[in-house]
């Protein structure tokens, strides 16, 4: 390796001639040459890959050098260790020995344990001598002990080293605040010097030290050295060392003292303090109290020094103070004080410097005080240096004036609770410059507190204190000419008066003030921020404690008389000031008064009003033992509006009226009212005892006196309230004796408290309804609710509150409320169950909502319902649990013309008559007389007519007869008189065909609804108005379009004195006649004559579920009358509750019936609908319409189908479909069933969408064999059980649903037919529950030219899974291909019942 790297530099310089040498030689040689050279230039190469290798272990191979490199030198090392170990034993120790063995030393050790033969001169050398014993040391010292006294004793010793202690051969000289030396003798002769053993320097900072040593060790050392040697040579060591470490520590204490001056003034004194003059070892000068520094003086001002230095007299002595101008002889103790610096404390000998002199201070301030008032009761407390002053007598500790003398800077400085800075600030600059200004500012300080001890004395009334108030003839009014010390106290609930506290010195005492007391009241300008004016100043008397006492102990009190307050607040006490919370602060005098005030001015303000208003009343009047106040009216004004009769009741009832005030503000008025004689008994269990307390409370607002106008205006506005409420109160109590029985069933009396009455009514009494007078509104104000069992859920008469209130208003009855309320309950529960929520896809306009009822109430008994905003019914309440239905796109004016924007519902008589009680009048009449032409008829025809539904009167006894009756007037008989089954067998007597005079028209009116006018509105069997003795206003007009379902009369008022019969015993009408039929489908009525409706309009549909009686002729079929539906129809409440109750479709399987549930009402109105869609429809399509002779009938064709549409002749309630085919032959009959029966309960049915009637005539329009495969597919869907086998169910989808793909917009028709037709199926899978069905909705695309059946490719959305149409699509696609199309063969029956027998989705396969 390394031969290798040595050829490597001289390789190359051999090789040069090479190329010089070859062009010489042979061709061989030339070869051999370079062969050579190429061998040997690769022999160099490896040569290098070696070395490069090596190169990267040289580490380790330098670790095995470095090894063997150490092995080699410790052989060398051992090898030269033997050499000298014999060259030694060869030449130095040839003759030498080893001793004998050392027996008797090894037996010493192996039997003793020890080594006592071990040589003298070691044993010496290293074992230490053994210690005296303790008896020794004791003795020894002990005799040092007696050696040292002796000394001391022989010694002249200085006084100050008198503190010693000898003890353990020591002597210890202990100077407090000094040092402390430790001293002994090395033995007994007298010239033996001193030892100084120890020395401890007591020297303390421990203000500023910080606990640390303040000489350094070596420093002690030194000392220690120097005093040792003092102790060998002088004569008296002793004094010589005391000399020297006494100079030393009063020079240490010197500069604790400069250090610690320092401090305070860079930490806490600053400027206050200053050092004069400092020698080292001398003496330390300060000056505190510079009033040049402070900027107090100028000139020559006194500076005030303290003085600390070393006696040069007597050294021995302690450090000495002094004092420039020297210390006032006040205090033996502060002058002792501050005459020490024992403690080492520069701040606290000053401090006890300054605290002497600031006692000097104060003393010259108290001085002052005693010549200005010789009673001067201020004291000095010396803890901390303060004046106490008290300010006015008696003072409590809180309110006197303290001094103080700031130590620091040597000013006053003053302390009062409750002053502002500011002031303080302005006394203390006044005092400090000349201390007799305290003078002054201590009478300005008496009235201050006077005032604020007034203020604390009314703080938890309810007043406002200020010291100055604006008013607009301050200077012309007597209050400007009060003292300029005085406090203006407002009652804040009474914002126009104040109460005036003026002050005054009281002469000989300049402690004490003098207290008068004004009343004074303002007024204030409306809606003008200006000043106040004052009205009326008043001095309040000075006996006013007296005559409090004189009150309590029995004497009455005159009311509303303001009296005067004088006195100290509190009796004369000794002179010495209170602790803080004592009362001598509290101004009695002045809170009883503002209470006074504060209490009675409310009822003096009321009083007033009262009085301005002509209200007689007792004045205030003290209640409860003289704690609180109250004001009872005489007697309260009439009311306006309410009649003489009840306005007397009312007063007769009422025994007492009173006014008082309550709650913690005092602003809210109570007005109790008692009244006696109730006129309803209530269920309440507090209305029950026989006076009734009535409690009316009145907020008085802030920016509003208490007891003002305003309330006796809201009082007044109440009592009107009770008053209009009473009169109708009144009369339902006359009235409650003759009240219909079925009433007292159906109504209660829950709560009367003469501002409210609430009745319950119902079966259960669940529904409840509250009158009360609105003042602000001057009308009655109607509220409903629900209690018991019905509480939270609506009141069915909420849908005609409005009409209810107007009614009630214009007629304010409470019996005919209720008889409205009796009548309407039934008919409103059942309205209120028709659908009123908004649906979409209901027209062609797929994204317009249309509601599908509309309530629109016209008068409390006319309700009117709008179906879709097209057709509309109008509803009329009648007693005898009967109501009146007519069609309302009808006028009330002419039946020729149509209401704007509704329109006729056609056959609306005829399903009406369907729901007529057989057992009813107006069930029992003929139709003959639209056959005849209309004539006029009198009123007394009209009561003619109208009496027939009545029978006679039993005669009664005159006085008995509750009014009047002409000659000839007709009986009258109660509604409690239950309608009966009509006898078939019995007619009326001709008796009863009498008339009635035409001045009585006016009583034939009913308020059970009566014929009043001859209006379509009153239709329905009464009784006469006679038997309730009711009683009616003027006539109404005849052309009215309302008669009496008007909201102002829908029933009268009855009378609340009179009874009519006997409500029990009051016959019965006996049978039916020809001319006891309804007075509205009389030839007799002008106005409501209308022509006979047709056959499909005849009350022969009506048979088909309400069986007719075998003695009644069959209706003839009369021709058709277009307005005949706006003749009311009467039917029972029962008969309504079936119209309007969603129910099954009748006469249709359970299973063909739709799942929409909805009312016979809305099934015929929808069906009607949909005929008139239809009828649009035809004219759009290619469909081609046949006249038709029948009315209500819709005949069309297609190139196949004849078909006829019309309502169901049986129920009115569905559309069916009629198919007769051109070719019988390519019809079987079962297939036209399943279309009819498909439009009936598909297409027609509910929810009634006109695009699904245009998906099914675009359907009719198809091919036969087109049309044919989808009817299989329609039975399929409404005979799914006859399917079995399939896995899955189908429905023909007529319009796009929403879970389709989005091709159109949800509720499109679905049905599109072209070239091809494209249609929708909903296949649904068989499953035994239910709720885990899949549905998935199948686009059915269908070529007519090719006869294949796909599935539509239209676009999924995005989060849908496409599994299912895939599987979908390749089971078409399959079917296709093994199933090719015959001509004239349609494939789409084939292609569907193929899908729903082979498509099984994967578990994850879920649309």
């Amino acid at each position: 390796m390394g031969g290798g790297g040595c050829s490597f530099p001289f390789s190359h310089p051999r090789e040069m001639p090479c190329s010089r040498r070859l062009p010489r030689k042979t061709d061989m040689e030339r070869k051999i040459e370079i062969v050579q050279f190429a061998s040997r230039t690769r022999q160099l190469f490896v040569r290098l890959l070696a070395l490069v290798k090596w190169a990267n272990n040289a580490g380790k191979v330098e670790k095995c050098a470095m090894i063997s490199s150490f092995l080699d030198q410790q052989a060398i090392l051992f090898v030269d260790t033997a050499d000298r170990l014999a060259s030694l034993a060869r030449d130095a120790l040839v003759h030498a020995r080893l001793p004998s063995f050392a027996i008797p030393y090894a037996i010493d050790v192996l039997t003793t344990g020890s080594y006592p033969r071990l040589p003298t001169c070691i044993r010496d050398k290293i074992i230490p001598p053994d210690p005296i014993t303790k008896s020794e040391k004791q003795t020894t010292l002990h005799q040092l002990n007696q050696i040292l006294r002796h000394r001391l004793v022989t010694t002249d010793l200085p006084p100050q080293l008198a503190n010693l202690t000898v003890a353990n051969g020591r002597v210890k000289f202990r100077v407090e605040g000094e040092f402390e030396a430790t001293l002994t003798v090395m033995g007994d002769d007298p010239d033996i010097p001193w030892r100084l053993l120890k020395l401890e320097i007591l020297v303390e900072d421990k203000e500023t030290g910080d606990g640390r040593a303040l000489v350094h060790s070596m420093q002690i050392n030194f000392i220690h050295q120097l005093v040792q040697s003092r102790l060998f040579a002088d004569e008296k060591p002793l004094q010589d060392m005391y000399s020297c470490l006494h100079s030393f520590c009063l020079a240490l204490q010197l500069e604790v003292l400069h250090s610690q001056t320092l401090m305070l003034i860079r930490e806490r004194w600053g400027d206050l303090v200053q050092v004069e003059r400092y020698h080292a070892g001398k003496c330390l000068s300060l000056s505190v109290w510079n009033q040049q520094v402070l900027g107090r003086k100028t000139g020559t001002a006194s500076v005030h020094k303290v003085t600390i230095k070393i006696d040069e007299t007597d050294v021995s002595k302690p450090l000495q103070i002094s004092h420039e101008p020297p210390l006032p002889a006040c205090d033996s103790k502060l002058m002792e004080r501050a005459m020490k610096i024992d403690h080492l404390s520069i701040e606290k000998l000053l401090i006890d410097s300054v605290h002497a002199r600031s006692h000097q201070k104060l003393q010259e301030l108290k001085a002052i005080l005693k010549s200005y008032n010789v009673n001067d009761n201020s004291f000095i407390e010396t803890a901390l240096p303060t004046l106490v002053i008290p300010i006015l007598e008696p003072c409590g500790r809180s309110e006197c004036l303290h001094v103080f003398v700031d130590l620091h800077s040597g000013m006053f400085q003053l302390m009062l609770y409750g002053v502002d800075q500011l002031t303080l600030d302005d006394i203390e600059k006044s005092v400090n410059d000349d201390m007799k200004r305290i003078i002054p500012w201590l009478q300005q300080l008496k009235f201050w507190l006077g005032q604020q001890r007034c203020k604390q004395s009314i703080k938890h009334l309810p007043t406002v204190s200020s010291e100055t108030l604006q008013l607009a003839n301050y200077a012309s009014h007597p209050v400007g000419n009060l003292s300029k010390h005085k406090l203006f106290i407002k009652l804040t609930r009474l914002p126009q008066y104040y109460i005036v506290v003026e002050m005054f010195d009281v002469p000989g005492n300049p402690t004490e003030l003098e207290y008068k007391y004004h009343f004074l009241s303002v007024s204030y300008a409306e809606g003008d921020d200006s000043p106040a004016t004052a009205l009326l100043l008043q001095q309040f008397k000075p006996n006013i404690e007296e005559l409090v006492l004189d009150t309590k102990s029995g004497k009455q009190m005159k009311s509303g008389v303001k009296r005067k307050l004088s006195g100290d607040p509190c009796s004369i006490e000794p002179k010495k000031p209170k602790r803080s919370g004592e009362m001598c602060a509290f101004n009695k005098v002045l809170a009883h008064i503002v209470a006074m005030c504060d209490t009675n001015m409310p009822f003096i303000g009321l009083r007033m009003e009262l009085s301005n208003m002509d209200i007689p009343h007792q004045g205030v009047q003290v209640e409860g033992d003289g704690f609180s106040h109250a004001i009872r009216l005489l007697k309260i004004p009439p009311c306006k509006g309410v009649n003489e009769e009840t306005q007397k009741a009312l007063d007769r009832s009422l025994l007492d009226c009173t006014f008082r005030l309550q709650g913690r503000n005092n602003r809210t008025w109570v007005a109790e009212l008692v009244f006696a004689n109730c006129p309803l008994n209530s269920t309440s269990s507090r209305e029950q005892g026989p006076t009734r307390h009535v409690y009316l409370t009145y907020e008085n607002q802030l920016s509003e006196p208490v007891g003002g106008r305003k309330v006796v205006e809201m009082f007044l506005n109440d009592w009107n309230s009770i008053a209009r409420l009473y009169e109708c109160v009144l009369e339902f109590a006359r009235s409650l004796p003759d009240i219909p029985n079925h009433l007292n069933v159906f109504s209660e009396v829950r709560i009367y408290n003469y501002r409210k009455l609430i009745l319950c009514y119902g079966t259960t009494k669940g529904s409840s309804i509250s009158i009360q007078w609105n003042s602000i509104l001057q009308k009655f104000h109607i509220s409903l609710g629900t209690v018991g069992p019905n509480s939270g859920c609506s009141n069915c008469h909420n849908t005609i509150l409005h009409q209810l209130q107007e009614m009630f208003n214009k007629t304010p009855n409470v019996v005919q409320l209720l008889q409205v309320l009796f009548d309407t309950q039934a008919p409103l529960n059942a309205i209120n169950k028709l659908p009123t929520v908004p649906m979409l896809g209901l027209t062609q306009r797929t994204n317009t909502a249309y509601q599908c009822f509309s309530i629109l109430p016209q008068s409390p008994t006319h309700i009117r319902l709008a179906f879709r905003n097209m057709y509309c019914i109008d509803i009329y309440c009648r007693s005898r649990g009967v109501v009146a239905i007519r069609d309302g796109a009808y006028s009330l004016f002419d039946n020729s013309k149509i209401v704007e924007g509704f329109y006729p519902a056609p056959g609306l008589k005829t399903f009406l008559n369907m729901f007529v009680d057989s057992n009813q009048d107006a069930r029992r009449r003929s139709v003959n007389e639209d056959d005849n032409p209309p004539s006029p008829i009198g009123g007394d025809m009209m009561d003619s007519l109208i009496s027939q539904l009545q029978p006679q009167q039993p005669p009664q006894q005159p006085q008995q007869q509750p009014f009047a009756k002409q000659a000839g007037a007709s009986g009258a008989y109660p509604l409690t008189s239950p309608p009966t089954s009509y006898h078939n067998t019995v007619t009326p007597s001709p008796s009863m065909m009498h008339t009635q005079s035409p001045g009585n028209l006016h009583a034939a009116s009913s308020p059970s609804g009566a014929l009043r006018a001859p209006s379509p509105a009153s239709f329905g069997p009464t009784p006469s108005p006679s038997s309730l003795g009711i009683t009616m206003g003027q006539t109404a007009n005849f052309a009215s379009p309302h008669g009496t379902i008007d909201p102002s009369s829908p029933y009268t008022m009855m009378s609340p004195s009179q009874r009519a019969g006997n409500w029990p015993g009051s016959p019965q009408v006996s049978g039916p006649s020809p001319a006891a039929r309804m007075p509205g489908m009389s030839p007799a009525n002008p106005s409501l004559h209308s022509p006979v409706p047709d056959a499909s309009h005849s009350p022969r549909a009506g048979t088909s579920s309400q069986a007719m009686p075998t003695s009644m002729p069959p209706p003839r079929k009369l021709p058709q009358r277009s307005w005949a539906a706006s003749i009311p129809t009467i039917l029972t409440h029962s008969a309504l509750n079936i119209l309007l109750l969603p129910s099954p479709t009748p006469g249709l399987v359970p299973g063909l019936a739709g799942s929409y549930l909805c009312s016979p009402l809305e099934r015929f109105l929808g069906s009607v609908i949909m005929r008139r869609h239809l009828q649009r429809i035809i004219q759009q399509e290619t469909l081609q319409l046949i006249n038709s002779s029948e009315p209500g009938v819709i005949m069309f064709k297609t190139e196949a189908l004849k078909c006829r549409v019309a309502l169901n002749p049986k129920t009115n309630q569905t559309l069916q479909l009629k198919v007769t085919p051109e070719n019988t032959g390519q019809w079987k009959s079962e297939e036209l069933q399943v279309l009819e029966k498909f439009f009936e309960t598909r297409v027609a049915g509910p929810p009634f969408k006109a695009n699904t009637l245009i998906a099914f005539t675009k359907l009719l329009g198809a091919p036969t064999h087109i049309l044919r495969d989808c009817v299989h597919i329609m039975k399929l869907e409404l005979f799914p059980d006859q399917a079995s086998q399939l896995k899955w169910s189908v429905q023909f989808c007529l319009t796009i649903p929403p879970s389709a793909p989005p091709i159109a917009p949800p509720g499109t028709p679905a049905v599109v037919l072209k070239s091809k037709m494209l249609f929708f199926l909903q296949l649904t899978q068989k499953t035994t529950v239910p709720q885990e069905a899949v549905s998935i909705i199948v686009p059915i695309i269908y070529d007519m030219a090719s006869g294949t059946t796909q599935q539509a490719d239209i676009p999924r959305q995005q989060n849908s899974s496409v599994a299912a149409p895939m599987m979908v699509s390749n089971i078409l696609k399959r079917f296709a291909e093994l199933n090719s199309p015959r001509p004239g063969e349609c494939t789409i029956f084939a292609a569907v019942r193929d899908l729903m027998v082979n498509l099984t989705l994967p578990p994850g396969g879920r649309p």
